[in-house]
């Protein structure tokens, strides 16, 4: 019997299943449906059904917990031992997250090569999104095995049908926009609920955030791929209209393609069938993880705690009878190490590597110095006193946005007249702080009072510290 590979995407009104079928190593999509539902019995009963009844043996069922739920970061490391990361990555974490750390479940992605040192896509999904959503499947006595963050489980998914570009996935919980490189997502953005409303509301805010994602990236024209039920071919030829090149993706049922809406669960289907070898995000772990997994895992861990005290002890006996007094000298400098560290980083709970954890701990330092503008030239702090020195005291000008990013700060605001635009642009390109004026947008209000505007600051790179 073949292994069926399972999408399950569940919104406040509808029901989506997708199944894959694995057919010699490939996964092919046999089935894909929607359903609404009225209660949460009745999204059981129907559950259930559209799964074909109790799971079979080898079934592997797919999920994906909405980008507004979770976090993901970029972290760099200078190993790529899974263990280390692993060890290591609550403590990486842990200073980056809006929340603390114990509330999340966290997990990452396989470690890939970046000038001497391994980039790490990391996220953490927030307990109490994970834990509704896992007792949900568990009452319908289906086994979950995989529950990845959007969008990342879309691009996971679609891999093989996407080139590069900006996959944008537009369901009835979120709207998101995602740098897909080689499969993966380099970064992404998630949209304010109000933008989703229109195409004309929708159009700037892709074209504006897509231009700073391609832009942080070196890239520039990538396309635009469509998922998800607000994927209307309206929106589509808007888009086009725009003279970028928008497309859905084209994935087909029986020689037929589907529709945009069902796009994100067979996405999510064929994200079932990625081996864990390949290590996708998955929140299906520690207090998450399937009973049956969860039985093996404390086993697994006596198992190894057994093996570590014998361990230890035989490795503290020899070195007591052979090389004690530098084993307590050792021991003495480790304890010191220790100590210093938690003086210096009293909040600091894992303890792995000293010297690779204290590095670390000054790296982020260093960035929160820079963030308050402490000893950094283009700190937020200091482009604003510049570019208050560098306004023509005799313009009348009103800020409304300010937006500061390492490379660049974009200033929306309205000011008396075109020619005000011109001097304050002339004005800021003298700054040696920038090193590009640009006036992206300028236009007259309807009542002729007052001209609308936006710029874009380019900042000079500083030389990057020794």
């Amino acid at each position: 019997m073949a292994k069926r590979f399972i999408g399950i995407d569940i919104d406040s009104r509808h029901l989506r299943v997708a199944i894959a079928a694995s057919d010699k190593g490939q996964a092919t999509l046999v089935s894909a449906t929607s359903q609404p539902y009225a209660d949460r019995e009745e999204l059981l009963q129907k559950l259930r059904k559209a799964v074909g009844g109790p799971p079979r043996y080898g079934d592997r069922l797919a999920a994906a917990l909405p980008a507004g739920e979770g976090f993901a970061r970029w972290l760099s490391f200078p190993f790529a031992d899974l263990k280390k990361i692993e060890a290591a990555l609550s403590f990486e974490l842990s200073a980056q997250l809006p929340v603390p750390e114990e509330d999340c479940t966290a997990d990452f992605q396989k470690p890939l090569a970046a000038g001497g040192a391994f980039t790490v896509a990391a996220a953490a999904g927030r307990n109490e999104a994970i834990r509704p959503l896992v007792e949900t499947f568990e009452e319908a006595g289906l086994p979950l095995q995989v529950l990845d963050l959007a969008p990342f489980a879309y691009a996971a998914g679609l891999r093989g049908a996407l080139a590069d570009g900006l996959l944008v996935s537009l369901t009835e919980a979120e709207t998101t926009l995602a740098l897909v490189l080689e499969g993966r997502p380099s970064s992404y953005r998630l949209l304010p609920a109000a933008s989703g409303g229109t195409e004309q509301g929708l159009v700037p805010s892709l074209l504006r955030e897509a231009s700073a994602l391609q832009r942080a990236a070196g890239r520039d024209g990538l396309p635009f791929h469509l998922i998800g039920s607000g994927a209307a071919p309206a929106l589509v030829e808007a888009l086009r209209a725009e003279g970028v090149e928008a497309a859905i993706p084209d994935l087909s049922l029986e020689g037929r393609p589907l529709e945009p809406e069902m796009l994100p669960v067979a996405a999510l289907a064929l994200r079932a069938a990625i081996p864990e070898k390949e290590r996708e995000f998955n929140f299906r772990k520690g207090a998450f993880a399937l009973s049956s997994e969860w039985s093996a895992l404390k086993n697994g861990l006596i198992a190894a705690a057994v093996l570590l005290t014998l361990s230890a002890a035989s490795l503290a006996g020899a070195a007591y009878l052979n090389y004690s007094h530098k084993a307590d000298r050792t021991e003495g400098l480790k304890q010191e190490m220790v100590r210093v560290y938690k003086k210096v980083f009293p909040k600091a709970k894992t303890i792995v590597d000293v010297p690779l954890q204290m590095q670390s701990g000054i790296s982020e330092l260093r960035k929160r110095s820079r963030t308050i503008g402490a000893a950094a030239q283009s700190s937020p702090l200091a482009i604003l006193q510049e570019i208050s020195r560098k306004l023509p005291e005799e313009i009348t000008i009103d800020i409304r946005d300010w937006n500061y990013s390492p490379e660049t700060v974009r200033m929306e605001g309205h000011t008396t007249s075109f020619d005000a635009i011109n001097q304050i642009s002339k004005s800021l390109e003298q700054s040696p702080l920038f090193h590009e004026a640009q006036i992206s947008d300028a236009k007259m209000s309807l009542d002729g009072r007052r001209v609308d505007f936006r710029i874009t600051l380019a900042l000079i790179k500083e030389k990057a510290e020794q």
